[in-house]
């Protein structure tokens, strides 16, 4: 959030370089963070609507809740509820996309309020998808409008130049 902020500021009274400058700075920080830091907070609901005994999750659950079920059945299967509480309806989690291919052959999981090592789903984490979704899409609405990148991007001009 204060890197949104601090964007916000170089924006008004900077350069289209430095604010793409500062964007490559945010991002190699964000990239250096645990788990808890990026993932995207949210309270669930309907974890026992959605949830599936033959599939784990049914056919359009939010992505959340499909991160929540996934989350409860691989605590449970991997025997870690004395160390993870399950996640129950009215809960304050944190969802993280992942990369595929991955351990559970899902794009999300869900947490409380640690993400569970023992999963070994971290070297998995798409930090790149949750830069883009928590910090580059709320500025790209703005730099769109005053006609800026969020990254360098090579011009013919530059090339014959």
């Amino acid at each position: 959030r204060q890197m949104i902020k601090d964007a916000l500021k170089l924006m008004m009274s900077g350069t289209e370089n430095e604010v793409i400058a500062y964007i490559e700075k945010c991002r190699e920080k964000f990239e250096k963070l645990p788990p808890e830091q990026i993932s995207f907070p949210r309270s669930v609901s309907d974890v026992q609507k959605y949830q599936s005994p033959a599939t784990i999750y049914s056919k359009g659950t939010p992505i959340h809740v499909r991160g929540a079920l996934l989350y409860n059945h691989y605590v449970k299967e991997k025997k870690l509820s004395h160390k993870y509480s399950i996640i129950n309806n009215g809960e304050k989690i944190k969802f993280c996309y992942l990369k595929k291919p991955n351990p559970i052959h899902e794009n999300i999981i869900s947490f409380i309020q640690q993400f569970p090592k023992e999963l070994n789903l971290d070297k998995y984490i798409d930090y790149e998808l949750q830069f883009e979704k928590a910090f580059l899409d709320p500025l790209k609405s703005i730099l769109d409008c005053i006609g800026w990148e969020v990254t360098k991007t090579a011009t013919l001009d530059s090339f014959f130049n």
